[in-house]
């Protein structure tokens, strides 16, 4: 093993742990929210409830819960050997609920290789060490909008209660 590998491995291995580094220093009443990439992290992790296959249940037909497209590309990542696949919004779930997500140390985003593959093609990869990296500017703006069209659905879906129940008070 030489030195660059072993800088990899280390990198990886630390990776795993980023999420209960915040997690801890949020606990112990410290503001990781000043470091480049956290927040961006985090909300990433805030849309996982509206990226889902179905709707989620609620109380009774009026009452909605967003849900974004999981087939909706998040980004396009490139692998090692060159090729381009798709990180869809159903994959970045995926990757946000199996596996990890770390900052890398200028502060860009880090996500497992199932956030741009497939079970079977990830399982069949002999290299499980690709990490796919996020250009921090160029993911919070497609985390604002989807938050952003989050907010949209949900606004008009109540308007449209209020309009409902003024036709039926007339």
């Amino acid at each position: 093993m030489d030195r660059e590998e072993l800088e990899n491995i280390l990198s990886y291995n630390c990776h795993a742990t980023t999420m209960s580094q915040i997690a801890v220093n949020l606990l112990m009443g410290e503001n990781p929210l000043n470091v480049k990439g956290i927040r961006e992290l985090i909300a990433m992790y805030m849309l996982i409830p509206y990226i889902t296959n179905s709707q989620l249940d609620t109380p009774n037909e009026c009452y909605k819960i967003p849900k974004l497209d999981i087939n909706k590309v998040f980004t396009k990542v490139q692998f090692k050997d060159g090729s381009l696949s798709d990180m869809t919004l159903g994959r970045l779930r995926d990757a946000l609920c199996h596996s990890f997500v770390a900052l890398t140390d200028k502060g860009d985003l880090m996500l497992d290789d199932r956030a741009s593959c497939d079970r079977k093609t990830h399982d069949s990869m002999t290299d499980k060490g690709f990490c796919n990296r996020l250009v921090l500017d160029k993911t919070r703006q497609k985390l604002l909008s989807l938050h952003n069209e989050i907010l949209k659905q949900q606004a008009q879906y109540n308007s449209s209660l209020l309009k409902e129940l003024e036709v039926c008070n007339e």
